[in-house]
């Protein structure tokens, strides 16, 4: 966990305290206690400590670690959460003034921890989301005079191909949009053309959604990625509904239930012809039940 780093002459000029992520199970126990927090705090206070006792005056001491910092910017999409109940958020007071600079991975939005130009995530050097696409991917150059950090300076990762997102709009809208991209540039490398997210809002049922999709993007330059439904109805239920009073679910026939649940994804009512295509699903279920 403890790594020396040589300048160009070959003279160790940096300690590097290398941290993966750390589970509970590997800081908690007999020595450390129970509090996972507790424990990640030990961790970093006894590898200081051994840095602190090698390294010599004008060395100075550069922290890498995986972890979820609190107040850190999440990407859509992108990170996973390492522990149930986002309990692994650390304070960046682990990182004491004895730390000239932290390199931080797991976030993916390059950003600086607590306003401080010691403490940062670099970012993904591509984008790994289409919830990424404003995102400057960059590496750091970090240059530290004896155990003073003198600079932090961006370095932009070129973008090798564009990610393009369109909507969310309704569905008639987003087929023109669609039909107005660029065509096939039969000499330009297939390899370059943008990957398309299409983010379509639907007020009824298409089950041919990706038929249409695709077909609007026959001979077009880009490369679908992803179709992104969102309903009329969606989140439906905030202010007067959500105050409602609870309703026992025999107290409502399958069809009302249906209706309800038609409302609440799409924001109007349901025909008569889907209607009667439920009772005939309905009639098909219940003589199954019936079945020995």
């Amino acid at each position: 966990l403890l790594l020396p780093l040589p300048d160009a002459s070959g003279q160790v000029a940096a300690w590097c305290q290398a941290l993966p992520f750390l589970r509970p199970a590997e800081v908690t126990g007999r020595q450390l206690g129970d509090d996972y927090l507790k424990g990640i705090a030990q961790v970093h206070e006894w590898l200081i400590a051994a840095a602190n006792a090698k390294r010599q005056p004008g060395q100075a001491l550069v922290a890498v670690s995986h972890a979820h910092m609190a107040g850190g910017s999440v990407s859509e999409d992108s990170e996973r959460s390492l522990i149930i109940g986002n309990a692994e958020a650390l304070p960046a007071s682990l990182f004491g003034p004895d730390i000239s600079y932290v390199a931080l991975g797991h976030l993916h939005k390059p950003q600086k921890v607590n306003g401080e130009e010691r403490i940062r995530y670099s970012g993904s050097p591509i984008p790994l989301s289409f919830s990424e696409i404003s995102y400057q991917h960059q590496i750091l150059d970090v240059r530290l005079d004896g155990e003073t950090l003198v600079s932090v300076e961006p370095r932009l990762i070129p973008r090798a191909v564009n990610l393009q997102r369109l909507g969310p709009a309704p569905l008639g809208e987003l087929l023109t949009q669609l039909g107005e991209l660029p065509d096939i540039d039969l000499l330009a490398e297939e390899q370059r053309q943008p990957w398309l997210e299409v983010r379509v809002r639907l007020d009824e049922p298409q089950p041919d959604l990706r038929q249409q999709v695709e077909s609007a993007l026959q001979g077009k330059a880009v490369r679908l990625v992803r179709i992104a439904a969102e309903y009329a109805g969606k989140g439906a239920g905030d202010g007067e509904e959500a105050s409602a009073e609870l309703i026992e679910l025999d107290q409502l026939t399958p069809e009302e239930l249906f209706r309800r649940a038609w409302r609440d994804a799409y924001a109007n009512e349901v025909d008569e012809a889907t209607l009667k295509d439920f009772a005939l699903l309905l009639q098909d279920v219940q003589q199954e039940g019936e079945q020995p």
